[in-house]
Protein backbone atom coordinates (compact mmCIF):
# COMPACT_ATOMS: atom_id res chain seq x y z
CA UNK A 1 0.00 0.00 0.00
CA UNK A 2 3.23 2.22 1.08
CA UNK A 3 4.53 2.14 -2.63
CA UNK A 4 0.72 2.72 -4.22
CA UNK A 5 0.71 5.52 -2.66
CA UNK A 6 4.27 6.74 -3.15
CA UNK A 7 4.08 6.09 -6.72
CA UNK A 8 1.15 8.13 -6.64
CA UNK A 9 2.76 11.27 -4.99
CA UNK A 10 5.73 10.39 -6.90
CA UNK A 11 3.32 10.96 -10.62
CA UNK A 12 1.35 14.05 -8.87
CA UNK A 13 4.87 15.69 -8.17
CA UNK A 14 6.22 14.89 -11.73
CA UNK A 15 3.21 16.32 -13.55
CA UNK A 16 1.87 18.56 -11.11
CA UNK A 17 4.37 21.12 -12.54
CA UNK A 18 3.55 20.43 -15.71
CA UNK A 19 -0.02 20.83 -15.41
CA UNK A 20 0.55 23.99 -13.35
CA UNK A 21 2.93 25.76 -16.05
CA UNK A 22 -0.36 24.51 -18.76
CA UNK A 23 -3.15 26.32 -16.42
CA UNK A 24 -1.14 29.67 -16.44
CA UNK A 25 -1.08 32.52 -19.36
CA UNK A 26 2.07 33.33 -20.41
CA UNK A 27 3.68 35.61 -18.46
CA UNK A 28 6.97 37.73 -19.29
CA UNK A 29 7.97 37.41 -15.63
CA UNK A 30 8.15 34.42 -13.11
CA UNK A 31 5.35 34.73 -10.04
CA UNK A 32 5.73 34.04 -6.57
CA UNK A 33 2.98 31.43 -6.84
CA UNK A 34 4.22 29.68 -9.61
CA UNK A 35 7.50 29.59 -7.34
CA UNK A 36 5.92 28.78 -4.25
CA UNK A 37 4.51 25.87 -6.11
CA UNK A 38 7.94 24.44 -7.26
CA UNK A 39 9.23 24.76 -4.23
CA UNK A 40 6.08 22.70 -2.11
CA UNK A 41 6.97 19.96 -5.23
CA UNK A 42 10.25 20.02 -4.49
CA UNK A 43 9.86 19.73 -0.43
CA UNK A 44 6.86 16.79 -1.23
CA UNK A 45 9.30 15.25 -3.45
CA UNK A 46 12.21 15.14 -1.16
CA UNK A 47 9.74 13.78 1.63
CA UNK A 48 8.67 10.76 -0.37
CA UNK A 49 12.32 9.90 -1.10
CA UNK A 50 13.43 10.28 2.19
CA UNK A 51 10.63 9.11 3.75
CA UNK A 52 10.54 5.42 1.41
CA UNK A 53 13.68 5.59 -0.20
CA UNK A 54 15.82 6.56 3.29
CA UNK A 55 15.32 3.57 5.44
CA UNK A 56 16.13 1.16 2.36
CA UNK A 57 18.97 3.20 1.61
CA UNK A 58 20.34 3.64 5.10
CA UNK A 59 20.09 -0.10 5.30
CA UNK A 60 21.89 -0.55 1.87
CA UNK A 61 24.68 1.80 3.02
CA UNK A 62 24.88 0.33 6.34
CA UNK A 63 25.18 -3.16 5.04
CA UNK A 64 27.78 -2.12 2.17
CA UNK A 65 29.50 -0.74 5.22
CA UNK A 66 29.67 -3.84 7.27
CA UNK A 67 30.13 -5.92 4.40
CA UNK A 68 33.38 -4.05 3.29
CA UNK A 69 34.18 -3.77 6.98
CA UNK A 70 33.93 -7.03 6.98
CA UNK A 71 35.55 -8.00 4.03
CA UNK A 72 38.72 -5.55 5.47
CA UNK A 73 39.04 -7.57 8.24
CA UNK A 74 38.37 -11.19 6.49
CA UNK A 75 41.31 -9.40 4.17
CA UNK A 76 43.62 -8.70 6.89
CA UNK A 77 43.21 -11.67 8.82
CA UNK A 78 43.75 -13.53 5.17
CA UNK A 79 46.99 -11.28 4.91
CA UNK A 80 48.45 -12.26 8.66
CA UNK A 81 47.73 -15.61 7.63
CA UNK A 82 49.46 -15.47 4.68
CA UNK A 83 52.53 -13.63 6.31
CA UNK A 84 52.77 -16.18 8.95
CA UNK A 85 52.26 -19.05 6.63
CA UNK A 86 55.55 -17.15 4.94
CA UNK A 87 57.59 -17.06 7.73
CA UNK A 88 56.65 -20.33 8.93
CA UNK A 89 57.78 -21.35 4.99
CA UNK A 90 60.94 -19.52 5.33
CA UNK A 91 61.84 -20.54 8.87
CA UNK A 92 60.96 -24.18 7.43
CA UNK A 93 63.03 -24.01 4.53
CA UNK A 94 66.30 -22.65 6.52
CA UNK A 95 65.69 -25.91 8.63
CA UNK A 96 65.33 -28.00 5.90
CA UNK A 97 68.58 -26.40 4.43
CA UNK A 98 70.14 -26.99 8.02
CA UNK A 99 69.47 -30.44 7.63
CA UNK A 100 70.33 -30.82 3.86
CA UNK A 101 73.46 -30.10 5.23
CA UNK A 102 73.52 -32.38 8.41
CA UNK A 103 72.27 -35.05 6.03
CA UNK A 104 75.48 -34.06 3.52
CA UNK A 105 77.88 -34.45 6.61
CA UNK A 106 76.31 -37.47 7.84
CA UNK A 107 76.71 -39.08 4.70
CA UNK A 108 80.36 -37.83 4.08
CA UNK A 109 81.39 -38.93 7.01
CA UNK A 110 79.85 -42.81 6.65
CA UNK A 111 81.33 -42.75 2.71
CA UNK A 112 84.72 -41.93 4.26
CA UNK A 113 84.24 -44.83 7.35
CA UNK A 114 82.63 -47.36 4.78
CA UNK A 115 85.56 -46.24 2.15
CA UNK A 116 88.08 -46.69 5.33
CA UNK A 117 86.16 -50.13 5.82
CA UNK A 118 86.59 -51.59 2.65
CA UNK A 119 90.45 -50.35 2.14
CA UNK A 120 90.72 -52.50 5.51
CA UNK A 121 89.04 -55.41 4.43
CA UNK A 122 91.04 -55.28 0.91
CA UNK A 123 94.34 -55.31 2.70
CA UNK A 124 93.48 -58.04 4.93
CA UNK A 125 92.05 -60.00 2.32
CA UNK A 126 95.77 -59.47 0.57
CA UNK A 127 97.44 -60.36 3.15
CA UNK A 128 95.43 -63.44 3.72
CA UNK A 129 96.09 -64.31 0.10
CA UNK A 130 99.77 -63.38 0.59
CA UNK A 131 100.02 -65.54 3.69
CA UNK A 132 98.00 -68.36 1.80
CA UNK A 133 100.18 -67.99 -1.39
CA UNK A 134 103.26 -68.65 0.97
CA UNK A 135 102.28 -71.32 2.64
CA UNK A 136 100.76 -73.06 -0.17
CA UNK A 137 104.28 -72.34 -2.37
CA UNK A 138 106.03 -73.93 0.84
CA UNK A 139 103.81 -77.07 0.69
CA UNK A 140 104.18 -77.11 -2.94
CA UNK A 141 108.32 -77.23 -2.03
CA UNK A 142 108.07 -79.51 0.34
CA UNK A 143 105.96 -81.56 -1.93
CA UNK A 144 108.27 -81.15 -4.20
CA UNK A 145 111.35 -81.95 -1.98
CA UNK A 146 109.83 -85.10 -0.96
CA UNK A 147 109.43 -86.65 -4.40
CA UNK A 148 113.12 -85.36 -5.26
CA UNK A 149 113.93 -87.18 -1.98
CA UNK A 150 112.46 -90.13 -3.07
CA UNK A 151 113.12 -90.27 -6.66
CA UNK A 152 116.89 -89.79 -5.20
CA UNK A 153 116.57 -92.66 -2.61
CA UNK A 154 115.15 -94.16 -5.48
CA UNK A 155 117.59 -93.78 -7.77
CA UNK A 156 120.36 -94.36 -5.56
CA UNK A 157 119.26 -97.62 -4.59
CA UNK A 158 118.91 -99.06 -7.78
CA UNK A 159 122.68 -97.78 -8.47
CA UNK A 160 123.56 -99.03 -4.94
CA UNK A 161 122.38 -102.94 -6.05
CA UNK A 162 123.46 -102.50 -8.91
CA UNK A 163 126.91 -101.54 -7.58
CA UNK A 164 127.19 -104.29 -4.37
CA UNK A 165 125.51 -106.73 -7.08
CA UNK A 166 129.00 -106.57 -9.29
CA UNK A 167 131.39 -105.49 -6.59
CA UNK A 168 130.48 -107.51 -3.12
CA UNK A 169 129.89 -110.91 -2.22
CA UNK A 170 126.57 -112.56 -0.93
CA UNK A 171 127.29 -111.98 2.96
CA UNK A 172 128.83 -108.16 2.24
CA UNK A 173 126.33 -107.56 -0.14
CA UNK A 174 122.84 -108.36 1.87
CA UNK A 175 124.68 -106.68 5.40
CA UNK A 176 125.23 -103.43 2.79
CA UNK A 177 121.71 -103.61 1.72
CA UNK A 178 120.23 -103.56 4.84
CA UNK A 179 121.80 -101.02 6.47
CA UNK A 180 121.38 -98.68 3.36
CA UNK A 181 117.64 -99.83 3.08
CA UNK A 182 116.98 -98.85 6.81
CA UNK A 183 119.05 -95.25 6.49
CA UNK A 184 116.54 -94.78 3.12
CA UNK A 185 113.43 -95.43 5.26
CA UNK A 186 114.26 -92.83 8.13
CA UNK A 187 115.24 -90.40 5.68
CA UNK A 188 112.40 -90.67 3.76
CA UNK A 189 110.06 -90.46 6.98
CA UNK A 190 111.65 -86.96 7.33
Amino acid sequence: MKRWIATALVSLAALGPSTAMAAQEAEGHGSWLGFSFFVINFLLFAFVVVYFAGPPLRRFFSDRASTIHSNLAKSAKAFEEAEALARAAAERIAALEGEVAQLKRELEEETAFQLNRISELARSNADRIRRDTQATAAALVDNAQRRVRGNLAATAAQLARELIAHNFQAGDQSRLLEGFMNRLGIEARR
